[in-house]
Order: C-alpha cells, then sequence, then structure tokens
C-alpha cells in the first residue's frame, strides 16, 4: 500500500468547511479536475454511490465511488468501488478544530489489486498529492474570501 497525507488550516470552522467540501453541487469549484460529481442520494451519507469523472493530468478518468464513513462536521471516507484495478483508493477528508478555525486533512491510500499494480498505484499517489495541494489551496481561497 502507498498513500500520503496533506493537511492546510482554513479560517472557518470545521462544521462549515465540512458542509461545503460535503456538498456535491461545489465539487467541480473546488477541484477543477473533477467534470461531474453525480450521488445516487442528497444529502450524502455512508454507502452514497457516486459517478464520477474527472482528469488526472490530461488522462480523463470515470470512477464509481462509495462513501464508507460519514461523520456530519468531522469526517468523510470515500473509497473507488470501479475501477477494480490496477488499484482501489480510498479518501479519508478530516475536519479538525483548529484556534484559527479547522485542520483540514485529506488523506489517500492506494492498494495494489493486481501484481504490478504497486508502480501504478505509487504514480497515481504522485499525481495525487499534486492535485490535492492545488484544491486544498483553492478550498481555502474559497471558504475565506466567500467565493462559494
Amino acid at each position: 500500500m502507498t498513500g500520503f497525507a496533506e493537511s492546510i488550516v482554513l479560517g472557518v470552522p470545521p462544521q462549515e468547511a465540512f458542509a461545503y467540501l460535503g456538498d456535491p453541487s461545489t465539487a467541480t469549484k473546488v477541484d477543477p479536475a473533477v467534470i461531474s460529481y453525480e450521488p445516487d442520494s442528497i444529502p450524502m451519507k455512508a454507502g452514497t454511490v457516486s459517478r464520477v469523472k474527472a482528469r488526472l493530468g490530461v488522462i480523463p478518468v470515470s470512477m464509481t465511488t462509495r462513501v464508507k464513513a460519514w461523520e456530519e462536521g468531522r469526517r468523510m471516507v470515500i473509497e473507488t468501488v470501479r475501477p477494480a484495478y490496477p488499484f482501489r483508493a480510498v479518501a479519508t477528508h478530516l475536519f479538525e478544530e483548529h484556534p484559527e478555525g479547522t485542520t483540514y486533512t485529506w488523506s489517500m491510500d492506494f492498494s495494489p489489486t493486481f501484481p504490478g499494480g504497486g508502480l501504478v498505484a505509487a504514480v497515481a499517489s504522485r499525481l495525487m498529492r499534486r492535485a490535492v495541494k492545488a484544491q486544498q489551496i483553492r478550498f481555502k481561497q474559497i471558504m475565506e474570501t466567500g467565493r462559494k
């Protein structure tokens, strides 16, 4: 397994940051790599399945995800369901109290699902880490400037 965690401090309370990020209609605003995000239930909750279209660099990606955990105002855990190879990914979004507002941590774990999948997972982890850093900066700007 390979993965990473990136954190940033947001100048808003955890509940506000969670609510914004947990709203599927904001996905394309927070992350320009997301083309569409279509959950099967709103509001989202544990068990929600979503169809996601995005770009990883210049590579178009379609996937199906499932919410493994949804702790309102605190934590959301989302796993890939499809594609099932060359790896599975689990993304955890954690929102913790901080003197200036919220520490928002996005961590991802990549588990290979076939021989040789570890190399592909390692490359995907590097690409996603870059994308996550950019997404967090954009999220901070949106939350702190009110451009919601």
